[in-house]
C-alpha cells in the first residue's frame, strides 16, 4: 500500500483535520509539551496523512472518539503510526506497547505502521501489527500488502 500526500489527498481536507486535533492537543500543556500550534500541526499532519489515505482510498471510517485514529472495515479500532524510516520503527513500536499496556487509554488492538519521506511526501505501509496480550506482533508486512 503506497500513496503521495500531495498527489492523492485533498490538501486542504488534511489541514483541517489535522489542525483541529493539534488545537486540542496544544490546549493542554501534558499534551502540548511546550510546542507552539505550528509545531503540533505539522506532526500531526504527517501522522494523519496517512489516516486520511485509509479513510478516502481503503474505505476505513474516522474513529470519533478523542485522539482515536481510524476504524477499519471489520469495525475495529486502529491506531496508525507513521515514521521516517525502518530504522525507527522498532522504537514506535516500543512506545506503542508501553501504551497498550496502560489499559485506561483503551489503546487499539491493530497497529499500522507505514513510512513517510517528509520531503517527498512518499508513504508506505510497513507493517500491520496485532497485539497478544504482552506486545504488538507483526501479521502483514510492507511486501504481503
Amino acid at each position: 500500500m503506497k500513496f503521495n500526500a500531495k498527489e492523492d489527498l485533498d490538501s486542504k481536507e488534511l489541514y483541517e483535520r489535522a489542525a483541529a486535533e493539534a488545537k486540542l492537543i496544544h490546549k493542554k500543556p501534558s499534551t502540548a509539551r511546550g510546542r507552539s500550534l505550528e509545531q503540533i500541526i505539522e506532526t500531526v499532519l504527517y501522522g494523519h496523512a496517512a489516516e486520511l489515505y485509509l479513510i478516502k482510498h481503503q474505505s476505513f471510517t474516522d474513529d470519533p472518539h478523542e485522539y482515536k485514529d481510524v476504524i477499519d472495515t471489520n469495525g475495529n479500532q486502529v491506531e496508525v503510526k507513521v515514521t521516517e524510516g525502518k530504522y525507527y520503527v522498532q522504537h514506535v513500536l516500543a512506545r506503542c506497547n508501553d501504551a497498550a499496556k496502560e489499559t485506561w487509554r483503551k489503546y487499539p488492538e491493530i497497529l499500522y505502521v507505514f513510512i513517510g519521506d517528509k520531503e517527498t511526501y512518499d508513504y508506505y505501509l510497513h507493517g500491520i501489527y496485532h497485539w497478544d496480550g504482552a506486545q504488538f506482533c507483526l501479521q502483514t508486512q510492507e511486501d504481503d500488502v
